[in-house]
């Protein structure tokens, strides 16, 4: 038969030592798994401040391209003459080329933004199709976004920094 011990005054301490334990160690992981979270989530306030940043950058590009061809519309009547009216006004570090769109001449507008985020280049390439404005074309018709492309460099590991390889070749 077994003997009942019968003193039992330690047992109810290395209970509650072991239910403090329990909590100590939830308590930690909750405080490591929240710390985690938040630096995920400063990341992603990071990028979505680039990303506006960036997206701001374009529309302004855009509407100051509208503004111009409004100008030069209202300024010239002769719309034979829109395209070389047009370059005039444009700035020199904007890309263009010209071209037929629909059998109709066209002008191609390119400008990259490049924005530096924790050593990194972002970029914003936008692409703008410049059309011959007719005699009831809204600007709208006129100017179309063609591309409007957020990149980034490719990321590369230099290799005399990390040894990778840790087989035998």
């Amino acid at each position: 038969m077994m003997h009942n011990l019968k003193s039992q005054k330690g047992s109810s301490m290395v209970l509650i030592s072991l239910l403090l334990v329990t909590m100590v160690v939830f308590a930690l992981l909750s405080i490591s798994i929240s710390a985690s979270e938040f630096r995920l989530s400063q990341k992603n306030a990071d990028n979505h401040k680039t990303y506006y940043l960036l997206d701001s950058e374009g529309k302004r590009f855009l509407y100051d391209i509208k503004n111009k061809i409004k100008k030069v519309i209202n300024f010239s009547n002769n719309n034979e003459l829109f395209f070389e009216n047009f370059d005039l006004i444009l700035n020199e570090n904007i890309i263009r080329s010209m071209g037929y769109e629909n059998d109709k001449l066209a002008m191609t507008i390119e400008r990259t933004f490049i924005l530096e985020d924790n050593s990194r280049n972002k970029f914003l390439t936008v692409k703008l199709l410049i059309r011959q404005p007719g005699s009831d074309d809204r600007i709208n018709d006129i100017c179309s976004v063609k591309e409007w492309r957020l990149w980034q460099e490719p990321f590369e590991i230099d290799n005399n920094t990390y040894d990778l390889w840790e087989g035998k070749p």
